[in-house]
């Protein structure tokens, strides 16, 4: 689990906490309720039904976090899935993004805690450094290796608009 809130020094590309280990997951009510009192849950159907998925929304919800739960990321991230959170997630004004899952999970979260935050398009910050300051607190809980989500400042999505997969590279990521 990492987490991500707004940096005024140091490795500006690293969260700024990392917790691992066996159980960590268990620590997620007490971190998040740290950050916020309402949190946007970002992750795929496959996951939503797991046991596990589900012990951890108890967790947050016992630690006094309200959760709006989006379960419907995909692989390879398409872009308008993430306008759509971003949508239900306006509407429900969250104070933290939590993702898990996969790296589309995570992605998703950052994604839409980006657009949450500064607004606009998401194509106005494909790049590097387009991103004009720190994002609402983020939790980034990983379920698989591979994409390093978790601890990169980078978030890549499928962008059918321009037919190619797209990357926004910031620090406040």
């Amino acid at each position: 689990m990492s987490i991500s809130t707004p940096v005024s020094a140091g490795f500006l590309r690293s969260p700024q906490a990392i917790l691992f280990g066996d159980g960590q997951r268990h620590a997620l009510g007490t971190v998040a309720r740290k950050l916020g009192r309402r949190a946007l849950v970002c992750t795929d159907e496959r996951l939503a039904g797991d046991p596990m998925f589900g012990a951890m929304m108890k967790d947050l919800q016992a630690s006094g976090l309200e959760t709006l739960v989006y379960d419907r990321t995909q692989a390879e991230l398409p872009i308008a899935g993430v306008f759509e959170c971003e949508k239900l997630a306006r509407a429900f004004a969250p104070e933290v993004v939590i993702g898990i899952g996969g790296g589309s999970c995570m992605d998703m979260a950052k994604f839409v805690g980006l657009l949450l935050t500064h607004g606009g398009d998401l194509s106005d910050y494909y790049g590097e450094m387009k991103v004009p300051g720190p994002l609402m607190p983020l939790i980034a809980i990983p379920t698989a290796s591979g994409t390093g989500s978790e601890v990169t400042a980078v978030a890549v999505v499928a962008d059918d608009r321009r037919d190619l997969k797209v990357g926004v590279s910031s620090p406040h990521m």
